[in-house]
């Protein structure tokens, strides 16, 4: 039903690689092209060799505030879209290595931080440390297999 932790692991390490070279071509900061959301699709890709949470996303947004607006626009919130985009919640908030925070935007659990694109283009960095229960987020998804 999970991915296992070198599937996650590759996966992530995919992603951000991608993501890093995309910011390195691009001389600005531009949502949906090397921003957390991104991230997320390519974390996806990587995973599972398609992204629904990009199929889902035909809108363009200026901020994660205008992303959840639109979002609710479409008639999601974001416990749907990482349903549809095939995530478990994480009602227990204990975090694994892969898990999916949203937290001012999309993090991913590197095993030892939560990891996130940077506003000022300069690619994917640590953003904090893992906790072993994290209840500042208000939500966390697991990758399960379809």
């Amino acid at each position: 039903m999970y991915y296992t932790v070198e599937e996650r692991t590759k996966a992530l390490q995919q992603a951000v690689s991608k993501i890093d070279n995309l910011t390195k071509s691009c001389s600005e900061y531009t949502r949906g092209i090397n921003d957390c959301f991104a991230l997320l699709v390519e974390y996806d890709l990587a995973l599972r060799g398609e992204s629904k949470a990009r199929d889902l996303i035909k809108f363009r947004w200026s901020s994660t505030k205008d992303f959840v607006a639109k979002l609710a626009q479409e008639g999601y919130d974001l416990i749907d879209l990482a349903e549809y985009s095939g995530y478990e919640i994480v009602w227990s908030k204990r975090p694994e290595l892969g898990d999916v925070a949203f937290y001012k935007g999309v993090l991913i659990n590197d095993g030892d931080f939560w990891v996130s694109t940077k506003e000022d283009n300069s690619g994917v960095a640590d953003e904090f440390m893992v906790m072993l229960v994290e209840t500042r987020m208000p939500l966390i998804a697991r990758p399960i297999r379809s």
